[in-house]
């Protein structure tokens, strides 16, 4: 290891710790090794967790690293955002940014509101919901519509099929080992996989050859085809394919798992009072808010925060290569080493967070937490494209539900999580009954 960070011999015990507790498996790491700790591996891989740490990854010269995990370009493309680094990631990121703020994306408010109101119609008193799937098919409703812009119900039914065969069909362990990816003469998952990527790769070609024939629209796909660079360059059909595949990735399940975790958190004996305080401002607006002023909300807002913070998506997203020396924690890590901030680690410190296992959105109204002490949507110059459609959806979707329906646990056992391709999701889905739907 050299002058890296002290860490566990083994990625072994670790990893099946986290197969089987995806939020609380950094904790005995954590408590033997500090905030900063070394993965071995080839090349080893450097996690911080201190905000000091944090703060040297997030705000070194974006040129001082390149994606660790190019080989996940077989399930993303090889050309997604994600994957890209020098002027390839800016340019990229220069392109595909203007859908994601201001206005525009406010104006998918009131399709975000519809959407969430059209699947909640069909709860029926007493029934019992599994609100992973319900989140997860209106998330995709929401993908369709306002990134592809397919609103014919048998387009949208079509495209989802194959955008679920996708995202579904990927298991952990074939993200996390690729010497599992072989064809085997077509028998196989991961031959199962390739097909459903060749299906689906033809039905996203077919897309934007259309959206290049019809002209502009308002959705994002439309948007991209739009997208000029300084010198009047276009991206071109494979580029916009892959991006459009990262969209899905990134923000298909990542948000339904993140409302998912709110209605279950809420929903606990012990978070009753936050339960009634959301209750309580939902209601201020009166019978028919305006998207916008739903997602103006502060107690609303605190509750998708804490929910973020105590529920995190992934212990350690996007890991990056040293193309240069870097210091972090105190180390001076070599070129060629793998570094990565740890939001597990990073959101359950007891001197930022006291109390950090409690769920208390009045953190995040009575302190202005830092980049670096709160990072779900990770930081520096690759912080989530999406982040503030992620969050906004998060808000209406949510309120939305709150809104409308009463809605209980229909178990109160503790839900730990469960990893999902590279997720950490609730084990049993949350299931809910519906005990009253609310004018």
């Amino acid at each position: 290891m050299g002058n890296l960070p002290p860490g566990p011999r083994t990625s072994i015990t670790s990893l099946v710790r986290y197969m089987r507790d995806p939020i609380g498996c950094m904790k005995p790491i954590t408590q033997k090794y500090g905030g900063t700790f070394t993965f071995p591996g080839d090349p080893p891989l450097v996690m911080t967790g201190d905000p000091a740490g944090i703060k040297a990854v997030y705000t070194a010269d974006p040129d001082t690293f390149e994606p660790l995990n190019q080989d996940l370009g077989v399930f993303v493309g090889p050309r997604s955002l994600i994957l890209a680094s020098g002027t390839n990631h800016r340019r990229a990121r220069k392109l595909m940014m203007p859908p994601f703020h201001g206005a525009r994306m406010r104006a998918y408010g009131e399709q975000m509101v519809r959407l969430t109101e059209e699947r909640a119609a069909g709860f029926q008193i007493g029934q019992t919901v599994t609100m992973s799937d319900v989140l997860q098919e209106l998330s995709l409703d929401v993908i369709l519509q306002v990134v592809f812009g397919v609103t014919e119900r048998a387009g949208m039914q079509a495209l989802a099929k194959l955008l679920l065969e996708i995202t579904n069909g990927i298991s952990p362990l074939l993200a996390l080992f690729p010497a599992l990816r072989r064809e085997f003469g077509g028998i196989g998952p991961y031959a199962r996989f390739i097909e459903r990527r060749r299906r689906l790769h033809a039905a996203l070609d077919e897309l934007i050859a259309k959206g290049r024939a019809t002209g502009p629209r308002e959705d994002i796909l439309s948007l991209l085809l739009a997208a000029r660079t300084e010198d009047g360059q276009p991206m071109d059909d494979d580029e916009i394919r892959d991006q459009l595949i990262l969209l899905v990735f990134a923000g298909h399940e990542t948000t339904a798992i993140a409302i998912a975790w709110a209605l279950y958190a809420l929903h606990r004996p012990e978070n009753a009072a936050v339960l009634g305080r959301l209750r309580d401002e939902l209601s201020s607006l009166g019978p028919a808010p305006e998207p916008e002023n739903l997602g103006k909300l502060p107690y609303l807002e605190a509750v998708c925060n804490e929910t973020l913070r105590r529920y995190p998506l992934a212990p350690a997203p996007a890991p990056r290569k040293l193309l240069r020396p870097l210091d972090v924690g105190g180390y001076n890590l070599p070129a060629g080493t793998g570094v990565v901030a740890a939001i597990s680690v990073a959101h359950f410190r007891e001197d930022v967070y006291p109390d950090p296992q409690r769920f208390s959105p009045e953190r995040f109204l009575d302190r202005q937490y830092s980049p670096f002490e709160f990072l779900p949507y990770g930081g520096g110059a690759r912080r989530c494209l999406g982040a503030a459609m992620a969050g906004y959806e998060m808000k209406l979707v949510l309120g939305t539900l709150l809104r409308r329906h009463k809605l209980r646990l229909a178990s109160l056992k503790p839900d730990n999580g469960a990893v999902r391709a590279a997720n950490a999701g609730p084990r049993h889905g949350v299931r809910m009954i519906v005990e009253e739907r609310l004018s």
